[in-house]
C-alpha cells in the first residue's frame, strides 16, 4: 500500500471559506440512508488538532423514510422494514496511517441510540482501515457474549443520530482523510445497511444510500493558519493549498 506523503506546513493565512463549510446533521432527509463523518466539538467535517493531540470522531446516519412490512416466523401480523428501520450496518474507515494512529478499544457506542450494539472491525489496522459492524441486539444490552435477540424482539436503528465514536492519536504534521469506504474504494467491508425483512442490501451504488460525507483531519502546529478550500467535504485533496503569507 502506498501512503501519501503528508503536507508540511509552515504559515498560514487563517482563511475559512464559509461557503464550503459542510456541518454535520444537516443532510436532508428522504428515501436513502445518509452517513458521514463529524467533529462532536463543533459538528463539522473539519478536525486540525497539534502533534500528539486526541481526535475524536463520530459517524452519523440518518435513516431513510422508505417503509415496509414483513412476516417473520417469530412475530405476530409483520414487522417494520425498509431503509427507515435499520437492523445492521458495515461500515469501513479509512485515514492516512502517517499521520493518525487509531487507538484500540476507544470504539464506543451512543448509549442513547437504540439497537447500536456494533463490534470494531481492527483486522485491517495494518492497511489503514478501521471498521464497525452492528448485527443486531444482545440480549444483555452491549454484551457481545450473550446471545443475540430474535429478530422480532431487535431494537432497530430510526432516528437519525452518531452510532459509535473512535479515537486517533494525531502524529506527523500532515493530513488525513477519515474516508467512508464503498464499493468503488474495493474494501471487503464496503458501506452497506440492511433492515431484518432480508430485503436488498442498501448502498451507494443501488440507491439505498444518498449522501455520504467523509472528514478532513489537519495536524498542524498553528491550527489558526490553515485554509480550508472550495470541495474539502468530498475529500478532493487536490483542493488544498498552503500559503507562506501571514
Amino acid at each position: 500500500m502506498t501512503r501519501k506523503t503528508p503536507i508540511k506546513i509552515a504559515a498560514f493565512a487563517a482563511v475559512l471559506l464559509a461557503s464550503s463549510l459542510v456541518s454535520a446533521q444537516t443532510t436532508q432527509p428522504g428515501d436513502a440512508i445518509d452517513i458521514e463523518v463529524f467533529n462532536p466539538v463543533d459538528g463539522s467535517n473539519v478536525f486540525c488538532v497539534a502533534p500528539a493531540e486526541t481526535v475524536q470522531a463520530r459517524v452519523f446516519v440518518r435513516p431513510g423514510t422508505d417503509s415496509l412490512t414483513c412476516n417473520l416466523s417469530c412475530s405476530g401480523p409483520s414487522v417494520p422494514g425498509g431503509s427507515a428501520n435499520i437492523a445492521t450496518a458495515v461500515i469501513d474507515l479509512g485515514f492516512n496511517g502517517d499521520s493518525l494512529t487509531y487507538v484500540p478499544g476507544s470504539i464506543a457506542a451512543n448509549s442513547g441510540t437504540a439497537a447500536v450494539q456494533g463490534l470494531p472491525q481492527e483486522q485491517n489496522l495494518a492497511d489503514d482501515r478501521i471498521g464497525w459492524a452492528l448485527a443486531g441486539s444482545w440480549s444483555t444490552p452491549g454484551d457481545p457474549g450473550s446471545a443475540l435477540l430474535s429478530p422480532c424482539d431487535m431494537q432497530m436503528v430510526t432516528t437519525a443520530d452518531w452510532l459509535f465514536q473512535m479515537q486517533f492519536q494525531a502524529m506527523g504534521v500532515g493530513m488525513s482523510n477519515l474516508s467512508l469506504r464503498q464499493e468503488t474504494d474495493d474494501a471487503p467491508f464496503a458501506l452497506s445497511f440492511a433492515d431484518i425483512c432480508g430485503t436488498e442490501a442498501f448502498k451507494r451504488s443501488n440507491g439505498g444510500i444518498d449522501e455520504v460525507r467523509s472528514a478532513i483531519v489537519m495536524v498542524s502546529n498553528d491550527c489558526n493558519g490553515v485554509i480550508f478550500f472550495d470541495n474539502f467535504g468530498s475529500g478532493d485533496t487536490d483542493r488544498w493549498s498552503e500559503s507562506s503569507g501571514s
